[in-house]
C-alpha cells in the first residue's frame, strides 16, 4: 500500500500494462518475447490480463490514451486527407465529426401564414433576407476579431 492508503499495482503488472499500452510500437512484439528474462510464464500473463483489478486499470488507462487530443487530432487529420482525396466514406465520417462544432440556427417564421401558403417569390425574398442577415453577422464577426 502507498502512504495514502491506496493499493498499488505490483511492479510486474505495471510493467506489463505500460508495455500493452504501447500498442503497435511495442518492443518486444509478443508476450512470449516480453516474459524472457522476467522470470514469469506466459500463462501467468494471461491470468494477470484476466484479473478484474488489472482489467479495470487497463480500461481506465486505455480510455485516457484514446481521448488524448493529439491522438484524436491525428485521426481527424488523416480522415480529412482521405476525404479530400475523394474517399466518400471518409468524407461522410469527417462531416459527421465536424457537425458537432457547427453552430445550429433555428429559423422562426412569425408570419401568420404557413410556409406552404407563400408564393415562390415570397419564399425567395425570405431566403434572400436570411442570407443577407448571415452575411452581415459573418462580416461583423470577422471585423470584431
Amino acid at each position: 500500500m502507498s502512504e495514502t492508503g491506496e493499493k498499488e499495482m505490483p511492479e510486474l503488472w505495471g510493467e506489463l500494462l505500460e508495455w500493452l499500452l504501447l500498442g503497435p510500437e511495442r518492443s518486444p512484439r509478443t508476450q512470449k518475447e516480453w516474459v524472457v528474462g522476467r522470470d514469469v510464464h506466459v500463462d501467468s500473463l494471461r491470468r494477470i490480463k484476466r484479473d478484474p483489478r488489472f482489467v479495470k486499470e487497463w480500461d481506465r488507462r486505455c480510455a485516457e490514451l484514446n481521448i488524448h487530443p493529439e491522438r484524436t487530432q491525428s485521426v481527424i487529420d488523416s480522415l480529412f486527407k482521405q476525404a479530400a482525396d475523394g474517399d466518400v466514406k471518409a468524407a461522410s465520417l469527417y462531416l459527421q465529426y465536424i457537425d458537432k462544432f457547427t453552430p445550429k440556427r433555428r429559423v422562426v417564421v412569425d408570419d401568420e401564414r404557413a410556409a406552404s401558403g407563400l408564393s415562390d417569390a415570397e419564399l425567395a425574398d425570405e431566403l434572400e433576407a436570411l442570407v443577407a442577415e448571415f452575411r452581415v453577422e459573418d462580416v461583423s464577426e470577422v471585423e470584431g476579431s
